[in-house]
């Protein structure tokens, strides 16, 4: 069926059939092109739990309909593995290496193809209602933080629309946290201090020390987070990323 002649209900009720007894999905792509290539499909945005790494491999690929594998990761981005759903094109080669489908040029376009309707989906999400993007975004952040880092294209996308939140609990695109903190915690030799922890409770004496000074504080807690703002300090000039515990207050943020 074409997405216009689909309801919500479908897609739910559909997910219910390919995963019974799972979480209801956040929210869905519905992939439908016929040129270049052939492909139809539906990708859902699953409920991530802690252990992301259960949850791969829940994409199962058809070709005119006929059951071909769910390891569909030359053919998915790697990063999008944690995504759950269907896609059928018989223009994907069949019982060839890994390899070979690597470096097919119709698999190629498939996997941009994905990325794309991938990042506008989000886009759109972010921009249309702000505040449900919130509410999901302990749920979707694995996902974009895990894109960001592996494929640049995504990144160029999504910095526009990754959230960082602070220890109060209130979510900030990069640029208008840079905003947000320009004033009171740029250092000596400009650069833009973030200053992030893992566990605000175990913290909350450093935490409490930078408040008096009217620092922010970003909480990081997922399981890609060290390297995410690892590629982060890489990527943003003049930001570095310092650890709350790290070192007394004046000196994380030298002034003098």
């Amino acid at each position: 069926k074409k997405p216009s002649a689909l309801e919500d209900a479908d897609y739910k009720s559909f997910y219910n059939e390919l995963y019974p007894y799972s979480t209801p999905p956040l929210f869905w792509i519905h992939l439908n092109v016929d040129y270049p290539f052939n492909l139809t499909g539906i990708l859902y945005f699953p409920q991530i739990k802690k252990n992301f790494e259960a949850q791969k491999n829940k994409i199962q690929l058809y070709s005119n309909q006929v059951y071909v594998t769910d390891e569909v990761k030359e053919i998915v981005p790697e990063w999008l593995t944690l995504l759950h759903g269907v896609i059928d094109s018989p223009d994907i080669p069949l019982n060839v290496s890994r390899s070979y489908l690597q470096s097919d040029p119709n698999v190629k376009k498939i996997n941009s193809y994905i990325t794309k309707k991938v990042a506008d989906k989000l886009s759109s999400l972010f921009k249309k209602d702000r505040a449900t993007f919130e509410q999901q975004w302990s749920n979707i952040s694995v996902i974009i933080k895990y894109g960001m880092l592996t494929d640049d294209k995504f990144y160029e996308k999504a910095k526009d629309f990754v959230l960082l939140e602070n220890t109060d609990g209130k979510f900030f695109t990069i640029e208008e946290y840079k905003a947000h903190i320009s004033d009171l915690q740029t250092d000596k030799d400009k650069q833009l201090i973030m200053l992030y922890t893992h566990d605000a409770e175990e913290h909350h004496v450093y935490i409490d020390a930078a408040r008096q000074r009217n620092y922010d504080v970003i909480q990081i807690d997922n399981i890609i987070d060290n390297h995410f703002i690892s590629a982060l300090e890489n990527k943003l000039e003049g930001v570095q990323f310092k650890r709350v515990d790290a070192d007394t207050i004046d000196k994380l943020i030298d002034k003098d």
